[in-house]
């Protein structure tokens, strides 16, 4: 599907669907005069009588019976005016493509809900191309609705000022929104069909394509390098782990971005095996690490000028006779020792192994991991916002101010010296789990005790890789992995690297 940004009038126009959006009870239409007496008349009467409201997310077709270039109008509601963001304007763009799509139309043009700055055309872009996004790589025949439905190939954004502007804000919403759709596609694979080997895979194939730097380290390889976590963690399947390395170099001689993210393919907890109910969401336990993947494809597609490395330890955590136990004590890479109490805080060990080895490795200029983590930060924060915990403000700032544009909520929450008192042990240096009070924020208090001092931000996102109990419908967000996250961590590093 392409998108591009237009300068033309109404009445030049042509298209087969033309999307005009209308403030809750606005009976003023501007267009008036861009349109047929006829059509625009039957435009005013439905606002005047109260029949088209404005609501936010309503919608109303009116056939134009050939009068003018458009086929047909579609009235979108905004909501009331003072409550309208950016998000706003994914959301409804996102109900326009689904709205177009039930239409069967292969193309339809757009008029920006209000003055369209870069803000806004991105969000439209980035509306329009998350929502038409769906994973049907295992259905056996496509829907009779679609059988015969090649989909829309073309949306044009209308502007009034100098589309050269715009375009290229709206191909660089595309190209991220084609990494997002990547990192579902991903998260959303099977865990028959997603062992560990398949990530690593499909990052040596990024590689190739995008002229990436890459490496897997086997598991005989992690030992020696003295890997515990991640080997103790995945040891237990038939499916070896695996520590997959990519490296992005656009800044040339500035230190890198470091980023981490949790793949355990699939979590049954290990020997402290979860209970069957929701196991099957499991697989999303391997969002974290899709993202990376997906957020150094975009960096890559868009030649941003920075160097950034992702890092991705994979495992898949099964009980068996070669588990780890509760009461194993795991010497980390970084020297230090952990007791385990519970073999389901699994993510956190191959976090740790991962982080200090990136750290130890690359001495990157910041340090951000991202991990489906803990059922404690959906209970803290529900399923829409995610968590993020830094020990450094600067850094968790910035990446509060991009998820504000990006719409990817994030709520910071404090790193006091009494967390880290709660996951002290008796027999270790620390242990992987602090007892249930605050455990979002002592599963990062432990990952703490391997960022080795580098400016660092974990993001738990248990709550917003996938649609959930709680989630909040949103139209860009189908069933199934969201991919949340890309889109922040591409304009973070992006701003960064442009000033």
């Amino acid at each position: 599907m392409h998108i591009k940004v237009e300068k033309a009038k109404i009445d030049q126009k042509q298209t087969s669907l033309l999307v005009i959006g209308i403030f809750e009870n606005d009976q003023d239409f501007p267009h008036s005069k861009d349109l047929d007496p006829a059509v625009s008349s039957a435009i005013k009467e439905s606002l005047e009588s109260k029949e088209f409201r404005g609501s936010f997310g309503t919608s109303m077709l009116i056939p134009t019976f050939g009068k003018g270039p458009m086929k047909r109008i579609l009235l979108m509601g905004l909501g009331k005016k003072d409550k309208f963001t950016d998000d706003s304007a994914r959301v409804i763009a996102g109900k326009v493509a689904l709205k177009a799509k039930d239409l069967r139309a292969k193309e339809f043009s757009i008029l920006p809900f209000s003055s369209p700055d870069e803000g806004l055309v991105e969000a439209i872009a980035e509306g329009v191309c998350l929502s038409l996004y769906s994973f049907d790589k295992y259905k056996a025949t496509a829907s009779e609705d679609n059988k015969d439905y090649a989909g829309i190939v073309e949306v044009t954004i209308l502007v009034n000022s100098d589309p050269a502007q715009t375009q290229p804000v709206a191909e660089r919403a595309a190209a991220v929104c084609e990494a997002v759709n990547y990192a579902r596609d991903l998260a959303n694979l099977p865990p028959n069909d997603c062992p560990p080997s398949h990530l690593a895979s499909a990052a040596l194939s990024l590689a190739s394509e995008y002229g990436m730097k890459a490496r897997v380290v086997e598991r005989y390889e992690m030992e020696s390098m003295g890997m515990g976590g991640i080997v103790a963690v995945g040891k237990g399947s038939n499916s070896p782990p695996k520590l997959i390395i990519l490296e992005y170099n656009g800044g040339g001689e500035q230190k890198p971005y470091l980023l981490v993210g949790k793949a355990v393919t699939f979590d049954t907890g290990g020997i402290s095996i979860k209970p069957g109910e929701k196991m099957d969401e499991m697989k999303f336990d391997k969002c974290g690490g899709c993202t990376v993947l997906a957020t150094m494809k975009a960096i890559a597609a868009l030649k941003v000028p920075a160097n950034v490395v992702g890092i991705v330890p994979s495992v898949e955590n099964m009980p068996s006779g070669t588990s780890y136990r509760p009461g194993d004590i795991i010497r980390m890479y970084n020297g230090k020792t952990v007791e385990i109490l519970n073999t389901d805080a699994e993510g956190r060990m191959i976090l740790a192994d991962a982080l200090s080895y990136g750290i130890a490795t690359y001495g990157p200029k910041a340090v951000i991991d991202l991990a489906t983590l803990t059922g404690a930060a959906v209970i803290a924060l529900g399923a829409n916002v995610a968590a993020v915990v830094g020990t450094n403000k600067h850094l968790v700032d910035r990446l509060k101010k991009a998820s504000e544009k990006t719409g990817e909520k994030m709520w910071e929450l404090p790193l006091f010296d009494e967390f880290h008192e709660q996951i002290k042990s008796t027999f270790a240096d620390i242990r992987n789990i602090g007892g249930r009070p605050g455990g979002a924020i002592t599963a990062a208090a432990f990952l703490s005790n391997f960022a080795d001092g580098a400016p660092w931000a974990h993001i738990d996102i248990a709550g917003t890789a996938w649609t959930q109990e709680g989630t909040f419908e949103r139209s860009y967000n189908p069933k199934g992995a969201t991919g949340f996250g890309v889109r922040t961590l591409v304009k973070l590093i992006s701003e960064d690297a442009a000033k």
